[in-house]
């Protein structure tokens, strides 16, 4: 069976964390699809640094889909974005109550997942600085923090995006395959 993510991209978020973790699930065999969630109905987006990015398709067109793992690039503003895309919060809840994987990085787990309470009693982290918009119960200082119970896996920024995409290829794949994928790419080398 394949697995499927859903990457959403919203103008100004973070491309490193973006196309790495598209890239390392794609890398996994996971079928993924990467929507934009752009207001004004355009594919392309620009990031946080200026690169273009194009999308397969709108959020809109994926809502009736249902998705193995529904992944957000952080990235200001990009976060603010999506935090206030109404059909991706309903996507979240869904995902959330289907018990299936959520994954957030930078300041995706504050600014959209607490913000919208969708962290519960998941223990996550966020990049340095957002610490006080997270639940200080389960705010873990550490690279990426995977909550097998809640189905959340979170992240700290950019230099983490690989490792957080390997442990989203974990979760769906079995870390044998997110081992050959991290060997692969020649994770732990530099």
């Amino acid at each position: 069976m394949t697995h499927s993510a859903l990457v959403v991209l919203a103008l100004g978020c973070e491309e490193l964390e973006a196309v790495a973790s598209i890239d390392t699930l794609v890398r996994g065999g996971i079928e993924v699809t990467v929507a934009s969630a752009c207001p004004q109905g355009r594919l392309q987006i620009t990031a946080s640094r200026g690169t273009k990015l194009v999308a397969d398709c709108l959020l809109e067109e994926t809502a009736r889909q249902t998705f193995d793992l529904i992944l957000l690039p952080g990235g200001l503003p990009g976060a603010e974005h999506l935090r206030d895309t109404p059909l991706l919060i309903e996507l979240l809840r869904q995902q959330r109550d289907r018990q299936a994987w959520r994954a957030a990085i930078c300041a995706c787990p504050a600014v959209v997942l607490a913000h919208h309470d969708l962290i519960g009693p998941a223990k996550v982290t966020g990049y340095p600085g957002t610490e006080s918009k997270l639940p200080a119960s389960g705010y873990i200082n550490q690279p990426v923090v995977v909550d097998y119970g809640e189905k959340l896996i979170t992240s700290q920024g950019p230099a983490t995006a690989v490792a957080f995409a390997l442990a989203a290829v974990a979760v769906l794949e079995g870390q044998g395959i997110a081992d050959k994928v991290a060997s692969g790419m020649l994770v732990g080398r530099a």
